[in-house]
């Protein structure tokens, strides 16, 4: 899998991812829980960020600005110039969430998973915490100025044996994108948030027009569907699948695609024609009982698809693919013989699983 971009610069929480299945960042999951636990991660920090080197689990003995996994900045000054106190500390990202989980909170709002883990040493032995006079520390999360942020954690060895989430003081940084904290704790640290009441509502993300809950009459789609009949179908709002099966056995999964690490790394050679990606788009995928298919009609003629999105008044518009197997990218975006009536401009799909999305000029 791959890592989804966040609209917002936050570490683990795709908050959207906040909550990220293939929504959401690759690595995380790694840390899935049980299906039916609801749990919410928050946005990945940028590998780049900062120029902080990336890595899933460190052992600090130097000062610096570390990025552990993805999922938390972690800065540090030892204070030891002679090195006699022999200070380190590990830092990680890899404790399991179903462990994180199980720890008691009564805290606000909801714990945005996963976290980074801490252990300090002095004189090789682990200390708790780590004294400000022999280091200061530092640990920051993605932040969502939609969410009341704080920032939690649990040590390692409690000394009643229990682990119990403990708020910690923390403040916003970096124009409110980021919640940082000291980490002196051996332990995990992660952030929690609350959503915000929204100007005109008396209750969290409701819509002042509809305070009672979702109002109107028009809903969008879903942004996930899966099919097994011939038939049209919207998808989020975004696009609209046409399939006719041929033989049976045949299925599909479509779901909106938003702009991902690899869709910013595809070469697109429309921008030399004037053209601009208009995005999200739409991944399609395809099925034979059950199993996925690389690549359809290969040996004989199982069905046809066409994809559809909105035509935008005044441009030309050509739709774009490129192959995505869910594994695997063959880049570059190839464009589509595409043509517009009706305020829709519409393609034939290719016989892969791909992600396709409109462009204009």
């Amino acid at each position: 899998m791959k890592k989804y971009f966040q609209i917002f610069l936050v570490l683990a929480i795709t908050l959207s991812v906040i909550g990220l299945a293939r929504t959401g960042p690759a690595w995380a999951g790694m840390f899935q829980p049980a299906a039916s636990d609801p749990v919410l991660y928050s946005p990945l920090i940028p590998a780049n960020i900062d120029n902080a080197p990336l890595a899933a689990k460190y052992t600090i003995t130097e000062d610096g600005l570390y990025n552990v996994g993805g999922v938390c900045l972690f800065e540090v000054d030892f204070k030891d110039p002679d090195g006699t106190k022999k200070l380190k500390i590990d830092a990680d990202a890899e404790i399991p969430l179903e462990e994180s989980t199980k720890v008691p909170f009564s805290g606000e709002g909801e714990l945005f998973f996963p976290g980074c883990h801490f252990v300090h040493y002095k004189q090789d032995k682990v200390v708790n915490p780590m004294l400000t006079e022999d280091a200061s520390t530092k640990v920051c999360f993605g932040a969502n100025p939609d969410f009341e942020m704080r920032m939690y954690y649990y040590l390692d060895t409690p000394a009643n044996g229990s682990p119990v989430w403990a708020e910690i003081t923390s403040n916003l940084e970096d124009n409110g994108r980021l919640i940082c904290s000291t980490a002196p704790y051996t332990g995990v640290y992660m952030p929690a948030g609350k959503l915000k009441p929204r100007p005109g509502s008396e209750e969290a993300g409701a819509n002042p027009l509809f305070p009672g809950g979702v109002g109107g009459s028009v809903l969008p789609p879903p942004a996930s569907i899966s099919f097994s009949e011939s038939g049209t179908y919207a998808v989020g709002g975004v696009c609209i699948i046409r399939a006719i099966y041929k033989v049976d056995g045949l299925s599909n999964d479509v779901y909106v695609a938003y702009p991902e690490e690899d869709t910013e790394t595809v070469p697109f050679p429309g921008t030399d024609q004037g053209n601009l990606l208009y995005f999200p788009g739409c991944h399609v995928i395809h099925y034979r009982d059950a199993d996925l298919k690389e690549q359809m009609n290969k040996v004989e003629e199982e069905g046809e698809w066409e994809i559809c999105f909105a035509a935008r008044p005044g441009k030309e518009m050509t739709i774009y693919y490129y192959q995505d197997d869910l594994d695997d990218v063959t880049p570059p975006w190839v464009p589509l013989n595409t043509t517009t009536a009706d305020g829709l401009a519409c393609a034939k799909l290719v016989d892969f699983t791909a992600i396709y999305t409109p462009a204009g000029r």
